[in-house]
C-alpha cells in the first residue's frame, strides 16, 4: 500500500479505528485530497483514538476491506449489508496461499475477470455447462452459485514473509436485490389472492372484507418471513464457504510445521 492516502481511505480508517476504540469518531475531514499514513495516525491520536486501533484499521485497508461505509435503508435492515468480507492470515508462503485460493474459487464455478496483482476480481462463470451444474446443485456444494462478483487480496503479512492475508470481499448486490424483489412479488400475490380474492366473493360484507383483507395480509407477512429466512440461509453460505477453506487451508499448513514425533 502507498504511503499517501487518499480521502477516501483517511476516511474509512478514522472510521474504522473509533470502531475498533469504541469511541466515537469525531474527525474532520482532511482537507487535502491525500494524507500520508503517519500524518493520518497524528489525526486520528489527536481526535482521541488508540494508535494500536488505528494501526489495526490500517491493517484492514491493506488487506482490502471496503472503503467505502455500508448503506442504509430498507433493504439493508431488512436482508443484511451488500458485501460480505472474510479475512485470515496464514503461515504458508504466498504463491501455495494464491494456488489455494484459485482453485477453490476456480471449483466454485467463478472465473477471473481482471488481474491487479495482488488484488484479482473474479466473476460467476457463463456458459451452458456452469449453469446447468448450479441447477443440478442439490447438495448445496456450490455456495458461490448465486454471488455475480468476488474480490480477493492475497498478500505477504509480516517481516520474513513466511505468512499470508486472505480476504474475500463478496459482493452480494445483484443477489440481495433479485431476491428482495422476488420476495415483494410472492408477498403481492399472496395478498391479492387471500385478500382481495376473499373480499371479492362476497361483495358488501364489510366485516368479511376486513377479515379477508386481514388474512391476506397475514398471508403475505408469512410469505415475506419465509423468503427471508430462505435468503440468510443463502447468505449464510456463502460466508460459510470461505472461512472453511481459510480454516482447512491453516490447519494443513500448521500441521507440516510441527516437528516429527519420536516413536
Amino acid at each position: 500500500m502507498s504511503d499517501k492516502l487518499t480521502r477516501r481511505e483517511v476516511d474509512f480508517v478514522l472510521r474504522r479505528a473509533a470502531e475498533i476504540d469504541t469511541q466515537p469518531a469525531a474527525t474532520e475531514r482532511a482537507s487535502s485530497d491525500s494524507l500520508s499514513v503517519g500524518e493520518l495516525v497524528r489525526l486520528g491520536e489527536e481526535a482521541g483514538l488508540r494508535r494500536e486501533a488505528i494501526e489495526q484499521a490500517l491493517t484492514d485497508l491493506r488487506h482490502g476491506a471496503p472503503t467505502e461505509p455500508e448503506e442504509q435503508g430498507a433493504l439493508t435492515r431488512t436482508l443484511g449489508a451488500s458485501r460480505v468480507v472474510v479475512s485470515r492470515v496464514v503461515g504458508a508462503p504466498i504463491e501455495t496461499v494464491r494456488r489455494a485460493v484459485d482453485r477453490f474459487l476456480r471449483e466454485q464455478l467463478m472465473t477471473v475477470r481482471r488481474h491487479h496483482g495482488d488484488r484479482i476480481e473474479w466473476e460467476r462463470a457463463q456458459g451452458i455447462w456452469p449453469g446447468l451444474v448450479r441447477s443440478l446443485d442439490f447438495s448445496k456444494r456450490y455456495a458461490f452459485a448465486l454471488v455475480n462478483r468476488v474480490e480477493t487480496v492475497v498478500s505477504e503479512e509480516g517481516p520474513d514473509g513466511r505468512d499470508t492475508a486472505i480476504t474475500f470481499n463478496i459482493d452480494l448486490t445483484d443477489m440481495r436485490r433479485e431476491r428482495f424483489g422476488q420476495m415483494g412479488l410472492r408477498a403481492g400475490m399472496a395478498f391479492l389472492l387471500f385478500g382481495v380474492g376473499g373480499a371479492l366473493m362476497a361483495p358488501g360484507s364489510v366485516v368479511y372484507d376486513l377479515v379477508a383483507l386481514a388474512s391476506g395480509g397475514v398471508a403475505a407477512g408469512g410469505i415475506f418471513a419465509l423468503e427471508r429466512r430462505r435468503y440468510l440461509d443463502s447468505r449464510s453460505r456463502v460466508s460459510l464457504a470461505p472461512e472453511r477453506f481459510l480454516d482447512l487451508l491453516a490447519l494443513r499448513h500448521r500441521k507440516r510445521q510441527l516437528p516429527p514425533t519420536e516413536d
